[in-house]
């Protein structure tokens, strides 16, 4: 089975009295039944709406939280909480530069993790002498994050991933299975100037009967409509000169010379882009390639 090993872009230790009451304030998930040993994914938004980052949360303690994040930059998300902590009684701490982490691919359900840990079931995680595991959103299929907080878990892992003799797997692999799977990376091709609702992330990532927090009255409103304007899409690219030559992003112009969106992430042959719902088209042209929009069978076929 393959695994890939990688530093996330963000950990942020969030603890004290108010800090599940301060998160559940900014995150865009419902995070005020969360008990300790359980997670849950979500964004922190704008006032608009518009995705600054995303996070998993994981309640280790009553007190304590910890936010990872694969592609969003600890600074950003450090600064856009810590623009927001004001009276509350709860510190920010940065963690990022102390963990390393592996990715762990098609993993069967009796697979035994370190110490003798069972995987987690979903919504939760377990943990063990600084090393933290909880399933990960790479896209299709099952996969699980193995966090290590310092130098000790990080020696276990690195140890206890070599006796596996598994396939080591580089960073295009886990791009390529995003991409097919249409699972938008957030921090990477995605997010400021993004919607939930055109990633697809309202069901996943956005509570719509939690209380008040930052940029959750156009959610409400966007989902009282029902629609936007954009959705992701799946393109297959017919290159002049090969990927190497595109630099993202990369507008899509209609026959008509009319833009009808953008793609943000390629990976081989396929992209995934954001798209006008108004198009009914199958081919867009972009920095001298040509991009199919890929639909139903089309998509299920990959």
């Amino acid at each position: 089975m393959p695994y890939s090993p990688y530093t996330p872009a963000c950990v942020i230790e969030v603890s004290g009295p108010d800090a599940g009451e301060f998160l559940q304030g900014q995150f865009s998930n419902d995070l005020s039944s969360l008990e300790t040993g359980e997670m849950s994914y979500g964004l922190w938004l704008d006032r608009k709406g518009k995705i600054v980052a995303d996070s998993f949360v994981l309640r280790r303690k009553e007190e304590e939280y910890l936010l990872v994040s694969y592609y969003c930059p600890e600074a950003l998300v450090y600064e856009r909480l810590d623009s927001y902590l004001i009276m509350e009684d709860a510190e920010l701490r940065r963690r990022t530069s102390s963990v390393s982490a592996y990715c762990l691919l098609g993993l069967e359900d009796s697979f035994e993790l370190p110490d003798g840990l069972p995987l987690p079931a979903d919504g939760k995680f377990v943990e063990s002498q600084g090393l933290i595991v909880f399933a990960g959103r790479r896209g299709e299929g099952r996969n699980f994050e193995m966090l290590a907080l310092d130098e000790d878990s990080s020696a276990a892992a690195a140890a206890f991933v070599d006796s596996l003799e598994w396939e080591r797997v580089e960073d295009a692999e886990l791009k390529a299975l995003a991409v097919r799977s249409k699972c938008p990376e957030i921090g990477r091709g995605f997010g400021s100037s993004d919607l939930p609702q055109e990633l697809g992330l309202e069901r996943e990532a956005v509570s719509f009967k939690k209380g008040c927090y930052l940029g959750q009255e156009v959610m409400a409103r966007l989902n009282a409509m029902g629609r936007v304007r954009k959705t992701l899409a799946l393109l297959r690219i017919e290159f002049e000169e090969g990927a190497e030559a595109l630099v993202l992003p990369i507008d899509l112009i209609d026959g008509a010379g009319k833009k009808q969106g953008q793609v943000r992430s390629i990976s081989g042959d396929l992209g995934l882009a954001i798209v006008n719902l108004g198009f009914d088209g199958d081919m867009l042209n972009g920095a001298g390639a040509s991009f199919q929009l890929l639909r139903g069978s089309e998509e299920a076929d990959l």
